[in-house]
C-alpha cells in the first residue's frame, strides 16, 4: 500500500537529499583530483543514481515487487541523464565565467533543480505508479 501523496512528497524531497549529498560529494572529490567538470559531473551521476534509485523505489514508493529494467530502471537512469545534460550546460556556463568549484557546485544543483517536480511527477504516475494490487485494502482482522 502507497503512502498519501503528501507523505510521497515529503520522503521525496529527504531522498532528494541522499542524492545531492551523494552526487556533490563525488563531484567535489572528482573536480578535486583534477578531473574536468563535464567528465567528474558524469561520473557523479552515474554513481548516485544507484542510491536515487533504491531510495525512492523502497522507500518514498515502498514497492516491494521485482524490479523492471525496462519500465523502471532505464527510464529512471534517463532522467538522471537528461539533468545530467542540462547541469552539464549550466556547468560549462559556469567554467565560462569562473573557476570556483562552489560556483560549479551551485551549477550543477541548479540543472538537476530544473528537473526535479516533473521527475515527481513521473515517478508517481508511471514509473512508480501503484498496481492495482496496491489499491487494495487489507482484509479485516476477525
Amino acid at each position: 500500500m502507497q503512502l498519501p501523496p503528501k507523505e510521497r512528497v515529503i520522503k521525496y524531497a529527504a531522498a532528494s537529499m541522499v542524492g545531492v549529498t551523494v552526487g556533490s560529494s563525488c563531484l567535489l572529490f572528482f573536480l578535486w583530483l583534477g578531473w574536468d567538470e563535464n567528465v567528474a559531473n558524469t561520473a557523479s551521476v552515474a554513481v548516485s543514481s544507484v542510491p536515487a534509485y533504491i531510495v525512492n523505489r523502497y522507500w518514498v514508493w515502498q514497492k516491494k515487487d521485482a524490479n523492471s529494467l525496462k519500465r523502471e530502471i532505464a527510464p529512471f537512469w534517463a532522467m538522471a541523464f537528461l539533468g545530467l545534460i542540462l547541469s552539464n550546460l549550466f556547468v560549462g556556463w559556469a567554467k565560462t565565467r569562473t573557476d570556483e568549484k562552489l560556483l560549479i557546485l551551485a551549477a550543477n544543483l541548479s540543472g538537476f533543480g530544473v528537473l526535479w517536480v516533473a521527475k515527481f511527477f513521473v515517478l508517481d504516475k508511471v514509473l512508480f505508479a501503484a498496481t492495482p494490487e496496491e489499491h487494495l485494502e487489507p482484509p479485516p482482522i476477525l
